[in-house]
């Protein structure tokens, strides 16, 4: 019954039941006993749910949850780039702040129209043939085998700016492709964090401490973003805190219905429309959304989420679910892509890149090591 968690209305009876074995569960993790005796969904609720999950579940009889693991983000002081980086690429103490203010940066140039089409067309292909890596087909992770996307995020103007918030060393947990064809639907207000919500059983991130900032995520569009095709829109400021969704209702993010509380007026909302071969950087923490394309022009992006080495990725898991994609991802190909620096922790599969991978900004700023 527990593997039933998803964001979606149900019936008393089943809510009731839910209750009932959600309080067992507190029981027994407040008691300390042991996790190993219960099948894995019960053992990742032991592990994984904080005190804060478990009241606003039970205390709403399943009609409402956390979004993601709650968390506070703590503002760096003093606020200070964390890694020496090519002068070109330096942020400057204003964008330090204006990140941690409101939660992205950017738009910044990186790439030519010819990179921007050339990417787009590879892209447009292999995303109808199964995955490398996981053997489906699926918009997810295709810088495992696109060498022209691996060069795109190796772009100097994106790691250098990323290692002055997250750190000198540097990793690519994930990638999506974004395909927003002309009169595609609009997707919910919602945010991230340690990605719990995605079966709500187990995190897909594990950082040293989640209350700092340990994720950022790199937007390159490869159409124009604009309000008219769809383009992100965020609420500034709202990156601070992981906020509560009501289960149902009639606003989709992807294939599951909730609406995400908070009290901040969606009309304050900064639409964020980004030229071809641009590219932002923001925290999946900051609440956005994106609009409907009422345009006559898809609206194509790919996205980055990067990390420091530290960050533990699909802990403990063989297969990660996606409930709200409806797929399931193993995990035996994955691997972490190491960036820019060095891996000092050691906690995951990782994967360094050889010179022929690097775009040949990246291989010229890094010299005769790459």
């Amino acid at each position: 019954m527990l593997l039933q968690l998803v964001p979606e209305k149900k019936p008393w009876m089943e809510r009731t039941l839910l209750v009932a074995g959600l309080c067992f569960l507190a029981v027994w993790k407040a008691l300390h006993l042991p996790r190993d005796i219960w099948p894995q969904p019960m053992r990742g609720i032991l592990k994984n749910w904080t005190w804060g999950m478990f009241r606003v579940v039970i205390g709403s009889w399943v009609t409402a949850a956390y979004i993601d693991q709650p968390c506070t983000l703590k503002v760096p002081s003093p606020m200070v780039a964390k890694a020496e980086v090519l002068p070109e690429y330096s942020l400057s103490a204003d964008e330090l702040q204006g990140f941690y203010d409101r939660g992205y940066l950017g738009p910044y140039p990186a790439f030519s129209a010819d990179e921007v089409k050339d990417l787009a067309a590879s892209l447009l292909t292999r995303r109808n043939f199964p995955n490398y890596v996981y053997g489906i087909v699926t918009d997810r992770d295709l810088h495992f085998e696109d060498e022209l996307l691996l060069k795109f995020l190796n772009h100097p103007a994106i790691i250098e700016r990323a290692a002055q918030l997250l750190g000198p060393d540097l990793a690519c947990w994930r990638s999506q492709v974004f395909l927003k064809e002309a009169g595609g639907r609009a997707i919910q207000w919602h945010q991230a964090s340690t990605y719990m919500m995605e079966d709500y059983l187990q995190p897909a991130l594990q950082p040293l401490d989640r209350n700092q900032l340990f994720q950022i995520t790199v937007w390159i569009a490869l159409d124009p973003a604009t309000v008219h095709n769809g383009c992100m829109q965020v609420l500034p400021g709202t990156h601070k805190e992981i906020r509560k969704i009501r289960f149902g209702g009639d606003d989709g993010f992807y294939q599951v219905n909730f609406n995400l509380e908070f009290q901040e007026d969606p009309k304050s909302a900064i639409p964020l429309e980004v030229p071809p071969g641009h590219f932002i950087l923001f925290s999946e923490r900051v609440i956005h959304s994106s609009g409907p394309n009422t345009s006559n022009d898809r609206r194509m992006a790919v996205n980055f989420r990067l990390i420091p080495p530290s960050v533990k990725v699909y802990p403990d898991q063989q297969v990660h679910r996606a409930m709200h994609m409806g797929q399931h991802y193993p995990l035996d190909r994955w691997a972490l892509v190491l960036l820019r620096g060095e891996d000092r922790y050691q906690v995951n599969k990782v994967r360094r890149l050889t010179a022929s991978q690097l775009s040949p900004r990246a291989a010229q700023a890094r010299g005769p090591e790459a």
